[in-house]
């Protein structure tokens, strides 16, 4: 199956993920004790709670996103950057403390919280569910990019499947970023409109590198650096050019590209491998360094 962002078969597919994700997602928060809720989460600075209290947020912005979509404005809201300018390192502090204000001063109790995201995930997936044909590639604002309401789908899932991770694998390390979404999530890896978001250029990189990612049974992906700006597209047929090849399964690279987990420590755990030049994972590093 296709994952271009423009197949609408995708779309659905999607938003039924979503759906399953949202009701285990707050299955699990319903079940956290308040302990659970203060514990660190996999974010650096973020406890579980101020993981939620940014996913609530950032589901809070979408539905805005998409209400200005739709009345012809996707310029960006009062106090926000014109799209383009931000991405995840540059907005990670503004985004870590806003989290944390939430959690101190508005969703300050589990029920709360779990009360305000239920809300905010059924309306926004009503939302997408509501679109006309004609509304879904709608400009619409993200501050990554200048985007559509289907982009915004795409950082739905982005967003949900992530987070979820950060939160609950910190309380369960036995908790992966859910299969289906992790091969879903192909269609932002390689999307240049969505990546320059978790992408870190390296200016000093003038010579064309090639490193490839074997995703077993479902389609790899090629990244290609030369002139400071990885670009991720499908993985040819023809691999012959790859200076080097990661083998990952897909739930492990979603948290690869997004630094939440160590690929040196994945090789010393058997669960990635490089071949050809093993530099592939420094490069690997200098360009994914976090979102």
């Amino acid at each position: 199956m296709s994952d271009s962002i423009s197949d609408k078969s995708i779309q659905i597919e999607i938003l039924d993920t979503l759906d399953r994700l949202s009701s285990d997602m707050l299955s699990r928060f319903g079940k956290l004790t308040q302990a659970d809720w203060d514990a660190p989460s996999r974010c650096d600075m973020w406890s579980v709670k101020d993981v939620g209290s940014h996913m609530a947020m950032v589901f809070a912005a979408y539905l805005n996103f998409i209400a200005r979509s739709i009345e012809g404005n996707a310029m960006p809201p009062e106090g926000l950057p014109d799209p383009g300018i931000a991405d995840g390192r540059s907005f990670a502090e503004r985004l870590g403390s806003r989290a944390i204000e939430i959690s101190e001063n508005d969703l300050t109790t589990p029920k709360a919280l779990i009360d305000r995201l239920s809300e905010l995930d059924a309306s926004l997936l009503g939302s997408f569910r509501s679109l006309s044909d004609g509304q879904w590639d709608l400009p619409a604002y993200h501050p990554v990019n200048q985007i559509s309401p289907r982009g915004l789908l795409w950082w739905k899932l982005f967003e949900t499947s992530i987070h979820c991770w950060d939160a609950l694998n910190a309380l369960d390390d036995s908790y992966g970023v859910d299969a289906r979404a992790a091969v879903l999530l192909r269609g932002v890896w390689k999307n240049a409109q969505m990546n320059r978001w978790f992408i870190t250029p390296d200016r000093e990189q003038v010579d064309l590198l090639t490193l490839d990612i074997d995703l077993g049974d479902t389609q790899g992906l090629r990244i290609i650096n030369q002139g400071g700006t990885p670009k991720i597209i499908d993985r040819p047929e023809d691999q012959s050019s790859a200076n080097a090849v990661i083998s990952v399964d897909p739930s492990l690279f979603a948290l690869l590209i997004t630094a939440r987990t160590s690929l040196e420590t994945a090789i010393e755990e058997g669960i990635a491998a490089v071949s050809g030049d093993r530099r592939g994972v420094h490069w690997f590093n200098t360009w994914f360094q976090g979102s």
